[in-house]
């Protein structure tokens, strides 16, 4: 197989690109679109499994299923890595990350989970600024602060229906966000599949070794792994496969689209939550959470809008 396939269907004139934009758009719809999907799974395996086993059970067939895409379209020498050792970090961030959000799903609905969770962006400013350097004016820093009062109409600290747990996503959204800060150190060393390949592998390693310490501290406990049966195998097996179908969909779509237009739809993302919530768990968001739904996207919009016109006015 060609590994320029996607490259060579492109037109030269303006209306190719704008047909190539349009195909951009819906790949990111499409790719944000299913990652619920997983989550819902990785929900209803977490009542029966150790949601760790659910997070290794992702990265395992997850990067599985992406190297096969790889030695298909590139051969194996694009599976070698050259930085590993910010990839591993890179591993463990996203490990950490995916496993506090699949410990929520027991005890949260989705939608409010991902929900919390798109704090992330926001996050996400606040490192650009402390760990990379970049300049963030008042209006970003306000509506970063306004984001996270969202999410607290989200999580309802110091209320009645308040639970720990809401704090998971966030603390997800925190690793992720760190995970997305090393991604970026190294953004054109390695190609987008590589990089997700070998920052899986990693990322199962890590899980692994977690599951034979859980096991040997207290192999009944909540965190150790157990014998899935054959429908278990087949939810594991189809997280890890919606991973990465969702990954490679993204990744075609920011091939074809600039990120300034792709951004607002990963917002998607949250609607297919809520669909999903409601028709497999039942799960409608209150007042209190649409409200701080709205706020979290709000924000996010407005600091999406307001890097773009600070990019387009210093070119």
């Amino acid at each position: 197989m060609n590994p320029n396939w996607h490259k060579a269907l492109r037109l030269g004139d303006g209306e190719g690109h704008a047909n190539d934009e349009q195909r951009g758009v819906i790949f990111m719809i499409l790719g944000t679109a299913i990652v619920p999907v997983m989550d819902a799974i990785a929900k209803s395996l977490g009542d029966q499994l150790s949601p760790l086993q659910v997070t290794w059970g992702r990265f395992l067939f997850q990067f599985t299923i992406i190297g096969i895409a790889i030695l298909m379209s590139s051969g194996p020498a694009q599976l070698r890595s050259r930085r590993p050792t910010v990839h591993a970090l890179r591993g463990l961030l996203l490990a950490v990350a995916t496993a506090c959000f699949f410990f929520s799903l027991r005890w949260l609905p989705l939608a409010d989970a991902i929900a919390i969770f798109f704090v992330q962006p926001m996050l996400l400013t606040l490192w650009s600024a402390l760990l990379l350097g970049e300049k963030i004016g008042w209006h970003r820093r306000a509506a970063v602060a306004i984001g996270f009062m969202g999410a607290l109409l989200i999580i309802k600290p110091g209320s009645v229906n308040f639970t720990p747990a809401s704090l998971l996503p966030l603390g997800a959204a925190f690793f992720y966000s760190l995970y997305i800060v090393c991604t970026r150190a190294v953004r054109g060393v390695d190609s987008p599949l590589t990089m997700q390949f070998t920052s899986g592998i990693f990322a199962c390693a890590a899980v692994t070794l977690a599951l034979v310490i859980a096991h040997t501290v207290d192999p009944s406990g909540s965190f150790a792994p157990q014998l899935p049966n054959t429908v278990q195998w087949v939810g594991l097996i189809g997280i890890g496969f919606i991973a990465a179908l969702g990954h490679l969909l993204i990744v075609h779509g920011t091939d074809r689209a600039p990120a300034s237009l792709l951004a607002p739809f990963g917002y998607v993302e949250i609607v297919a939550a809520t669909l999903l919530g409601w028709l497999f768990f039942q799960d409608w968001p209150d007042a209190w959470t649409w409200l701080g739904i709205i706020i979290i996207v709000a924000s996010g919009f407005y600091v999406f809008f307001r890097e773009r016109t600070l990019r387009s006015s210093s070119t």
